[in-house]
């Protein structure tokens, strides 16, 4: 626990030095529909958790009302020019097809992951977080502010065959939801 605490200390200094320009939705939606190419990945990118071009990823939103949602997702990747890494999966929660792009930010010397969402009156936000990893004891760390006051945080940890965290949800300072990710490569049967 003094670990991940740690890690949490060091990400909330890194947020107070965000830094590179904040993408807009038009080049949000540019980057997402870049066609995934070879160009090797920065080394600072390279270095999180294992990349998987295909995964199956299951979540549990545990609501403090109570209500708990299930759901499995297939999820994609790809890299563009060696700055970009594109999820892309299709949740039947949100009825769409869900992308979030993951880059270095040098000036914050840590990872940004953006992703897009409707704000609900007719326009959609960039929302964008950090993470933070300790690559030898391969824990993560992340945080994210977006929308009308609300705020999460991030553990969790990864090996070669899965990665794991668990995220609490503010809304406006109290707790209202806790969401469970479990990522898997999906294996080529031969």
């Amino acid at each position: 626990m003094k670990k991940i605490a740690a890690l949490l200390a060091l990400l909330f200094s890194v947020a107070v030095g965000f830094s590179q320009e904040q993408l807009t939705p038009e080049r949000f939606r540019e980057i997402v529909a870049t066609p995934g190419d070879n160009v090797p990945l920065q080394p600072k990118l390279a270095a999180g958790s294992p990349l998987w071009t295909n995964a199956t990823v299951n979540v549990v939103l545990k609501y403090q009302t109570g209500k708990v949602f299930t759901e499995e997702i297939t999820q994609t990747a790809k890299t563009i020019g060696g700055k970009y890494i594109v999820f892309t999966g299709q949740s039947q929660f949100y009825h769409q097809p869900m992308s979030s792009i993951l880059t270095f930010d040098e000036k914050a010397s840590a990872l940004k992951i953006y992703g897009l969402y409707g704000d609900g009156h007719g326009g959609d936000i960039v929302t964008e977080g950090l993470i933070v990893y300790d690559y030898e004891k391969k824990i993560y760390a992340a945080s994210a502010a977006y929308g009308e006051g609300f705020k999460e945080i991030t553990v969790g940890s990864y090996s070669k065959t899965e990665s794991s965290d668990r995220t609490l949800v503010y809304k406006d300072g109290v707790l209202s939801m806790t969401r469970e990710v479990k990522t898997r490569p999906v294996v080529e049967k031969k």
